[in-house]
């Protein structure tokens, strides 16, 4: 069974670091920078449950110190696919900086959608991201990969 390529797509939330995309404790939601649907319908049937999709994100953080030492400010990354939380991961501020430090968060997830998912035609996947404490994000994307069989 050969490699077939699927899909690949890109989401490019804003490709400079200023001005900051601010984001607060406060927020009642998680921030989504990017949304991609990777589509799916030209699987091959002999090939619908080998489905493999690389996710890759990036983001530039500013982390400010926290102005309460029991607070360590932290990012929380979560990727979905059709809505499910299929990962997560925090990315934290060393607690002994107590400067502003810009960050360079990279992100790679992988996933093996269901059979079920695969059939629909096309997979969403999106990322978010939201904090305990203020932080700004500068540049930011994500991309996704498809591709089934040759396992």
């Amino acid at each position: 069974m050969s490699t077939q390529f699927l899909d690949m797509r890109i989401s490019s939330d804003s490709v400079q670091d200023t001005p900051q995309r601010e984001l607060t404790s406060s927020s009642l939601f998680p921030y989504t920078f990017g949304d991609i649907g990777l589509q799916t319908a030209s699987v091959s049937p002999s090939n619908v449950n080998s489905v493999r999709v690389t996710l890759n994100a990036y983001v530039r953080l500013l982390m400010a110190p926290s102005s309460n030492p029991t607070i360590i400010p932290n990012a929380t990354f979560t990727v979905r696919r059709n809505g499910t939380t299929i990962f997560t991961t925090v990315y934290q501020k060393p607690a002994n900086q107590l400067d502003i430090t810009y960050e360079m968060a990279a992100i790679t997830v992988v996933d093996f959608p269901p059979e079920n998912e695969v059939l629909l035609g096309q997979i969403q996947y999106t990322i978010s991201v939201s904090t305990n404490y203020g932080i700004g994000l500068g540049a930011r994307s994500f991309s996704g990969i498809a591709v089934a069989g040759g396992i």
